[in-house]
């Protein structure tokens, strides 16, 4: 039996195997931008498009399955290719929006941080010098723990997360706030500071008006200065104990007195180097003490205490109620004033004093 020559032909190219034509590159292309897109998050930053994307993907797919499923000789992948290089194009715009958004939350959550580590930071530093050792300290100790871990979070692109603890930080913050403009709520008072201010108006003119010098102790400031004939003479830095901006109710309570005193007394040897024992508790303290005792608000066996010195030792020695200076200003300020040397001892004179403006520009 013979075959026709044009059949014998078509079964020889058959039978020799003749080469399919290739996979388009573009098939492994998109195989590579599927992986970088699930690397990027495409699903946590545009859940919505990289469905889409993925859809598409699939469609591509199943395409190239079925002209896989045909004889190599009849195989056509022009038609797979547009749509693996549609395919492509979405990736590509996909990961460009998926950038933008990481960058606007990156941006977002640095400036955030910003704000409350700068919060954190103005408040840390207000509570050490203000000697504020309870509830404020603490909330600010999570609140760092908390900025910390956001800042992890952050670093992995987890950026809800990271908010997230961010939010529970600066909400912390704000509670470590309250707590500072509790612990010193009577400085932030301006009849208060009114009044601090006159009692020290009026010990500058009397050292004007009789040519005495004075000392007048500001505690928020930590600085004692010192007026000859009503005109500032020296300042110097000062510490208080760690209670030593409330002002002193009885024995005990580790804060420093306010008022008008004078000196009774230079000790040139004391358990902290030199000092000078004022007239604590006065009149008006005592006045003061006893009423407060009869309406049962300071304890029967509570006494009013005494023995406050303005001292050596350093401005970071341990003081319960006391006033401390560095040995040196302490030698110096020592030789300035006598026995009978008006004291006064107030909170602050500064209407627009340092922690309102801490508190009101962080």
């Amino acid at each position: 039996m013979t075959f026709p020559k044009t059949a014998v032909f078509l079964l020889a190219v058959l039978l020799s195997g003749c080469q399919a034509a290739p996979v388009p590159p573009e098939v492994r292309q998109a195989e590579r931008q599927e992986e970088d897109l699930w690397g990027a998050g495409a699903s946590l930053f545009a859940g919505q498009e990289h469905a889409l994307y993925l859809r598409s993907l699939n469609a591509a797919r199943q395409k190239l399955a079925r002209e896989n499923l045909k004889l190599g000789w009849f195989r056509a992948y022009d038609g797979v290719r547009r749509s693996f290089e549609s395919v492509l194009r979405d990736g590509d715009r996909l990961k460009a929006q998926v950038r933008t958004l990481k960058a606007e939350k990156a941006s977002a959550f640095t400036s955030s941080a910003a704000r409350v580590s700068r919060k954190l930071r103005t408040l840390d530093e207000l509570t050490l010098s203000l000697g504020e050792r309870g509830r404020a300290r603490k909330e600010l100790a999570k609140a760092s723990v908390l900025l910390a871990e956001a800042e992890t979070l952050r670093s992995q692109a987890k950026f809800d997360a990271a908010m997230a603890r961010l939010g529970s930080a600066s909400a912390l913050a704000s509670e470590a706030e309250k707590a500072v403009v509790s612990h010193i709520g009577r400085y932030l008072d301006p009849k208060q500071v009114q009044a601090w201010k006159r009692a020290a108006d009026e010990t500058i003119r009397e050292s004007r008006k009789k040519g005495l010098t004075v000392v007048i102790v500001s505690k928020l400031e930590r600085r004692l200065a010192v007026y000859k004939n009503g005109s500032l003479f020296r300042t110097y830095e000062v510490g208080l104990g760690f209670n030593g901006l409330a002002d002193k109710r009885h024995s005990g309570d580790n804060a420093t007195p306010e008022g008008r005193y004078s000196i009774i007394r230079k000790i040139p040897a004391s358990l902290y180097y030199k000092a000078l024992l004022i007239n604590y508790p006065n009149e008006e303290d005592r006045r003061w003490f006893a009423q407060e005792k009869a309406k049962g608000n300071i304890p029967g066996s509570v006494g009013i205490g005494g023995d406050v010195e303005i001292h050596g030792g350093g401005e970071d020695s341990l003081t319960r109620g006391c006033v401390s200076l560095d040995n040196r200003d302490m030698d110096e300020l020592y030789d300035l004033v006598a026995v009978g040397t008006p004291v006064t001892i107030i909170g602050t004179m500064e209407l627009e004093n340092y922690v309102i403006k801490a508190i009101r520009d962080e």
